[in-house]
């Protein structure tokens, strides 16, 4: 589809910085401040706490305002924060780094509502599989791009790249989206192919001027889709915390298991082909003729992490992993695609729940998988996360059933 990989590029360079960083923020206080581990991890407790509660409010105003302003305040706010960040004396830097969270709209919120606007319902599956391989792509090169600029440079340096690369991304949308709108999907196929070109070069500014109109005129979507079901989006957003919650659970099980067969030093490639894994997942599940019920790939998720424990050495598991890495990237996917089944008036809160319950699944993983590691040893961890997602994936199961009549999320004009 025209314009798709332009999309898919700029939520990369937004999604890039802000993967590292909680990473970036650890070694800003580590080895700029030299203040303990402890320090830092709630210097970067804070930014995720900010970003959790931020993330539904700047959907609302989306909503409610349109995409540029937030966009536009978005950026000038981390344009602020991560220039003076390495001159923050520690208490400063942990209200900055709240505030900066706070104020931060993902990339993966951007790219999920720009690709809800522009795809059919039968593409989504395909689009948001995309997306899911592009999100694995910055959790690949983030984190090593924050440390390789924190150590060999300075965390300084690592903090004014990374403010600079989302201001320049942020502000890139926020310009793109007051642009004029491109012909709609059904009129470009309507014009045959040979407009594909200039639809490659306007897709984005269209596509975000279609998001910056949600908050303030109906239009055909508005009028002829009654929004997504509190069961659909509880559901999903269930959905999606379960499987944050097994990927950062994940790591830290993958360490303890090293850490017990004495091949720590085999950790980073681990997470390395689990990245790769989560590439390839993501690819085959774009290509399912339907989209699965976010029940379904979460619940084998669950299934084949619990027993991962069993493996009794580090070249097992280099495999083992492999359908847990995949299944995780497709459970992202099906979960996204249906959000956004909401309307125009409502799609900015949904996926700004969405990424919500993301962050809040990848914050309570790590120490989830951390309590049963210590309890019942390395295996432990793979079971904890295991059976959550199991138990979340079979309560998502029953409850359409048992909702019955659905009623719709409430619009803003509603």
């Amino acid at each position: 589809m025209p314009g798709t990989p332009t999309i898919l590029m700029a939520g990369f360079l937004v999604k890039l910085p802000v993967i590292a960083i909680p990473l970036v923020l650890s070694l800003q206080v580590s080895l700029g401040l030299h203040r303990s581990l402890g320090a830092a991890g709630a210097v970067s407790g804070a930014w995720m706490a900010g970003v959790m509660a931020g993330a539904p409010a700047l959907g609302w105003a989306m909503d409610r305002l349109s995409m540029r302003p937030v966009l536009a305040v978005s950026a000038v706010a981390q344009g602020a924060f991560w220039a003076t960040a390495d001159r923050l004396v520690y208490p400063a830097l942990l209200c900055g780094a709240m505030a900066s969270g706070l104020l931060l709209v993902p990339g993966s919120t951007l790219t999920r509502m720009v690709l809800a606007v522009r795809t059919a319902p039968e593409h989504r599956q395909a689009a948001f599989a995309l997306d899911a391989v592009t999100s694995q792509l910055s959790y690949l090169a983030g984190p090593a791009l924050g440390a390789v600029l924190s150590t060999q440079a300075s965390p300084a340096t690592a903090c004014r790249l990374l403010g600079i690369v989302l201001v320049l991304a942020l502000g890139a949308f926020a310009v793109r989206s007051g642009q004029p709108s491109r012909p709609t999907l059904a009129q470009d196929s309507a014009g045959g192919r040979d407009r594909a070109g200039s639809g490659e070069r306007d897709a984005l500014a269209g596509d975000a001027d279609e998001v910056s109109q949600a908050g303030t005129d109906g239009g055909p979507e508005a009028a002829g889709v009654r929004g997504i079901s509190f069961s659909v989006m509880g559901t999903a957003l269930a959905g999606a915390f379960a499987t944050g919650t097994v990927s950062s659970g994940f790591e830290l099980s993958l360490i303890g298991m090293c850490r017990e067969q004495g091949a720590v030093q085999w950790v980073g490639l681990l997470i390395a082909v689990c990245g790769v894994y989560a590439v390839l997942g993501g690819l085959l599940s774009g290509t399912l003729a339907v989209t699965p019920r976010p029940a379904v790939p979460l619940l084998l998720l669950g299934l084949v992490t619990s027993p991962l424990g069993l493996a009794d050495d580090w070249r097992v598991l280099l495999v083992a992993i492999a359908p847990a890495a995949m299944l995780a990237a497709t459970s992202f996917a099906a979960t996204a695609a249906a959000c956004s089944a909401a309307t125009q008036h409502t799609r900015g809160r949904v996926l700004g729940l969405y990424g919500a319950a993301v962050a809040g699944g990848n914050a309570l993983g790590a120490p989830l998988a951390g309590v049963a590691t210590a309890v019942a040893g390395p295996a432990g961890g793979f079971l904890a996360v295991g059976t959550a997602a199991v138990l979340v994936a079979l309560a998502c199961w029953a409850l359409p059933a048992r909702t019955g009549r659905t009623r719709p999320f409430p619009s803003q004009k509603g």
